[in-house]
């Protein structure tokens, strides 16, 4: 009888040369179910070995989870403000409430995201020094000062018609930030010019 590491030796994988998907070699003659093209995308791919604990800890994919929650927050922070603006005042006073408390849990939001990626560009990469990964440190810096001035406002001031389109603008400028991070992640996922990214 063979052991679970033989099996996974013996097993081999193929990859989607139009959409990066990772599949067993024995779906070769199936279209790719991701992208759906034809099983002549289909070519041969060897995956990196990891150590059980990291693979373990990175098949969780918790960093992929924790940042759609601020990439959400900071679009609610640009909309809802707005819309606060354009609505009777019977609504508004309460889409203005929603934009504080968003505000509020904003920072913690964006930590929660910052700590999750540095963890785990540290057990898939063994290294937080690399260019797009300081980058990336940076730029969650800058989008997490973004969300705490922007929280400042929303506690201190609350969220009314004279300062909504200041959150709005901090949204803006989080939102970007996010963007930018999502974009930058993608190229780690895949390269600069995987297929993942040129998709």
């Amino acid at each position: 009888m063979e052991t679970k590491k033989q099996e996974e030796k013996k097993m081999q994988y193929i990859i989607c040369r139009v959409c990066g998907y990772i599949e067993t070699a024995d779906k070769a003659d199936q279209p790719c179910p991701a992208c759906g093209f034809p099983k002549t995308v289909w070519t041969e791919y060897t995956p990196r070995k990891l150590n059980p604990t990291r693979k373990r800890l990175l098949d969780l994919h918790l960093h992929p989870i924790a940042v759609h929650f601020p990439i959400a927050g900071s679009a609610l922070t640009v909309g809802l403000p707005i819309l606060g603006l354009l609505v009777p005042y019977s609504l508004s006073y309460r889409l203005f409430d929603f934009a504080m408390m968003v505000c509020l849990v904003m920072p913690l939001l964006v930590l929660v995201g910052a700590i999750s990626g540095y963890i785990g560009g540290k057990l898939r990469y063994k290294t937080t020094t690399a260019p797009v990964l300081k980058f990336k440190i940076y730029l969650s810096i800058v989008y997490f000062i973004l969300t705490v001035i922007q929280a400042y406002v929303a506690y201190a001031y609350t969220v009314h018609a004279g300062n909504a389109l200041i959150i709005a603008v901090l949204g803006v400028l989080a939102s970007v930030s996010a963007a930018i991070l999502g974009k930058k992640g993608s190229h780690l996922f895949a390269g600069l010019f995987g297929p993942y990214v040129q998709g």
